[in-house]
């Protein structure tokens, strides 16, 4: 799946670390591909795994013996009856697998663990720029009028299922979910979490769940803010429970498994509202049965519609957004909304996914100023490659292959110099060179760290690549072959999962050729490495569906802090039903309206 910001999705090197890479300028269309792969238009999936959900009744030694018949292994429960992730044997292709599976009489189904990728006036000094909430003209949500009936009731928990949240940022840490779970002590409340104080990180399974990524922090902000604390910004609500659930990695990829399990425990755990800012276009059985599942029954998700600028109402094949889609047939889920995204000026924003059939209504989505994390960087780092050549030359070294890498003053994203596979404008056939930093650098007592640079390449595709390389021994971090379109553009490559806390980690660039060179080469500037600074703070304007989605899942909670015993139709007819209705938005979305609090108040 995808987080529903309007980012751009790079294609990865088979066989490098898992976390990926993901660039960050978003208007940039460059045509890299994995370097010694093959690129493809279909959703990506966890390679070596299997959702699988057995019959009801099916014994132990029936599930037992159906993976044995194909070779596989149970890895985990989901926190759904019967459903298991299963992992593959080396070099057994998923699909396969999974049809053999279903013709087990005790399988349900199979499906591969598919990726979806990263929507009173307080004194709060930020206030004046969430115009989402409240400006001149009106086309906002109407929070001030909303808040002279109520500001929030922290009694009310709202899960975000995200990148994590930066919990301990000061304008949210008040406003965070506390489990009666505390740490040191065990599973206390017996939830099958150990220590889960602030909710779980479903991507590397511990009680921490950060945000490495800045998304989740983001729309963590829009639905509870601290309000009137002289501080940043406020939420929708001023005071309300944010149960973190990190099921996205620090490039915004989430993993079916991790956003099942996050549902499960998002309702098992008492939460009122679930936001889902994120989506694919393929629909996934075990994420339908979450949602479903008679646990969630009582818990309304609201979820981003996407910002692929398309039309939703045709209901076939790659022309959907799930989960957002769940209320259609066949599934036809009661607890769940999908909210498109509307500008300053109550229009469709044109990146929002729209049909009068499949988007419920709108919510702003363009420019919102919300919380973000802080990212600091490491000692010794940022690098630019400038200074005298001495000093470069004593940073880096370990240089193999003729000629080598060198700085150069032939391209630069900033300063005078980047780093170049090509000191000579071309390079050699057949070519192995690399360069590496002559210093490692400490981790230690880190998190969230992540690897950032600005990079132009231009490269024979799938045939030569740059190769980023950490640890000692050295591992693959990230590689790309072909062009960035004839300028640097910024990318991010975590670390977070291998190399947090690390107390020695190396780094090292390579170049390989595997023909005839006949393009410029590859130049790197502005090597950072940085790492999450949990209790600072930041501040930043995003766009898209995920921003619109969270005003949604903020205004329940303020509905539930005026109300406790409304039931999710209540909540879903008072929404819809309290909408203003915008000419503009009748052949966009299913109400013909934008969202409105004070509406949804209204007795």
């Amino acid at each position: 799946m995808r987080l529903c910001l309007a980012m751009l999705v790079l294609l990865l090197l088979a066989g490098a670390a898992s976390a990926g890479g993901r660039s960050t300028g978003a208007d940039a269309q460059p045509a890299l591909v994995p370097f010694g792969g093959t690129a493809s238009d279909e959703p990506g999936y966890v390679p070596g795994e299997l959702i699988v959900r057995f019959r009801r009744g099916a014994a132990a030694s029936e599930r037992t013996a159906a993976l044995s018949a194909q070779n596989l292994r149970f890895a985990d429960s989901l926190g759904l009856p019967g459903l298991a992730l299963v992992t593959l044997p080396r070099g057994v292709s998923v699909e396969a697998a999974a049809a053999a599976l279903e013709a087990d009489p005790d399988v349900l189904y199979a499906e591969p663990n598919y990726l979806s990728e990263l929507s009173v006036v307080p004194n709060d000094p930020m206030f004046g720029q969430l115009w989402g909430l409240s400006q001149p003209s009106g086309r906002d949500i109407d929070a001030p009028s909303a808040w002279d009936v109520t500001t929030g009731n922290p009694d009310v928990v709202v899960a975000v299922i995200d990148s994590g949240v930066a919990y301990g940022h000061p304008d949210l840490n008040g406003n965070i979910w506390v489990n009666d779970d505390p740490p040191g002590g065990g599973d206390d409340d017996g939830n099958g979490f150990v220590d889960d104080v602030h909710g779980w990180d479903f991507i590397q399974d511990d009680r921490t769940p950060l945000d490495f990524n800045g998304h989740g922090t983001h729309v963590a902000g829009t639905i509870g803010a601290e309000g009137n604390n002289a501080r940043g910004v406020t939420g929708v609500n001023w005071d309300v429970s944010i149960m973190p659930l990190r099921a996205a990695n620090a490039v915004g990829q989430l993993p079916n498994a991790a956003v099942v399990g996050a549902i499960a425990y998002a309702c098992a755990n008492g939460a009122d509202v679930v936001n889902g800012s994120f989506g694919s276009s393929r629909f996934s059985q075990a994420i339908a049965n979450a949602v479903v599942d008679p646990s969630c029954a009582n818990t309304l998700f609201s979820f981003a519609a996407g910002n692929d600028g398309r039309n939703l109402n045709p209901n076939r094949r790659r022309n959907n957004t799930f989960p957002c889609e769940l209320h259609r047939p066949p599934t036809s889920a009661p607890n769940v909304l999908c909210v498109g995204a509307s500008d300053r000026t109550d229009a469709l924003a044109g990146f929002s996914n729209h049909g009068t059939s499949a988007v419920h209504l709108a919510a702003p989505g363009v420019g919102i100023r919300s919380t973000f994390p802080v990212f600091r960087a490491v000692s010794g780092f940022p690098d630019g490659f400038e200074g005298r050549s001495s000093a470069f030359d004593n940073r880096w070294g370990g240089r193999t292959g003729s000629p080598g890498w060198d700085r150069t003053t032939a391209k630069e994203k900033s300063g005078r110099y980047s780093l170049t596979d090509s000191p000579g404008g071309r390079y050699p056939n057949n070519a192995r060179t690399s360069i590496r930093r002559r210093h490692a650098f400490s981790l230690r007592g880190r998190v969230g760290c992540g690897l950032d640079y600005d990079l132009w390449l231009q490269s024979e595709r799938r045939r030569d690549g740059v190769l980023i390389d950490l640890g000692k021994p050295f591992r693959v971090l990230q590689a790309w072959s072909g062009s960035t379109g004839g300028r640097f553009l910024h990318f991010f490559d975590d670390m977070s999962d291998k190399y947090d806390g690390d107390r020695r980690v190396s780094l090292r660039f390579r170049f390989l050729s595997n023909g005839s060179v006949r393009r410029d080469g590859a130049y790197f500037d502005n090597v950072r490495v940085s790492c999450l600074a949990p209790s600072a703070a930041a501040y930043r304007n995003l766009s898209g569906t995920s921003m619109a989605s969270p005003h949604v899942a903020g205004v329940a909670a303020l509905l539930l802090a005026d109300n406790p015993t409304m039931t999710v139709a209540d909540l879903k007819d008072a929404i819809l039903g309290g909408v203003d209705v915008i000419g503009r938005l009748a052949t966009r979305v299913m109400t013909s309206g934008r969202l409105n609090a004070a509406g949804a108040l209204a007795p």
